[in-house]
């Protein structure tokens, strides 16, 4: 079993870096192994909207995303974190969840005229949320988290948790967290 861990902060070492990790440390102690990327260290253009992935599932622009796609289909499981910006998740975290969906999910018209979306990839996958925020409200935080769900719920990943919190602001506040470290511990051991 492999563990997919994804950053979608550009701050190396930051509060997401050290629960995404943490996560991925509960996911070893069961026997998993465990990758982590950071979204800053590939290059990934925004969506154009071409259409040109709708027949393929495969984007044609030529940068890192097809390859981030093949990361994420080959993992057994997925944690998923991004800090919140500007009462969102960060523009790399934007990025990959619009290129997931415009790629991944098929849209149709029913013979009644209505519309209907299908997904191209159908998993058994688990995932982890992460989501934090400085001085961002806890309801701002939940909002940013349910955009990181359409990631999921285009990919078909069951959320096993959700790791929320605000008030984190200066790089290692998450190490002085100790309820929050434990839950992102005990949210990896879940994942098998």
């Amino acid at each position: 079993m492999k563990v997919l861990g994804i950053i979608g902060s550009p701050r190396k070492g930051g509060n997401t870096d050290i629960l995404v990790s943490e996560v991925l440390k509960g996911a070893v102690s069961k026997g998993a192994q465990q990758e982590k990327i950071y979204l800053d260290d590939f290059q990934m253009f925004p969506c154009k909207t071409c259409g040109k992935c709708k027949t393929t599932g495969i984007c044609i622009q030529p940068d890192d995303f097809n390859l981030i796609l093949e990361k994420i289909k080959e993992a057994s499981a997925i944690v998923l974190g991004s800090p919140v910006y500007c009462k969102t998740v960060t523009a790399q975290t934007k990025i990959l969840i619009d290129k997931i969906d415009s790629s991944q999910i098929i849209v149709s018209s029913t013979s009644d005229g209505k519309t209907k979306f299908s997904r191209r990839i159908r998993t058994n996958k688990k995932g982890v949320i992460i989501c934090i925020g400085d001085l961002s409200g806890l309801n701002t935080v939940k909002q940013s988290a349910g955009v990181m769900r359409c990631l999921f719920r285009d990919l078909s990943i069951e959320v096993i948790d959700e790791i929320l919190a605000n008030k984190l602001s200066e790089k290692g506040d998450a190490l002085k967290n100790k309820p929050i470290l434990q839950q992102a511990f005990i949210a990896g051991t879940k994942l098998r």
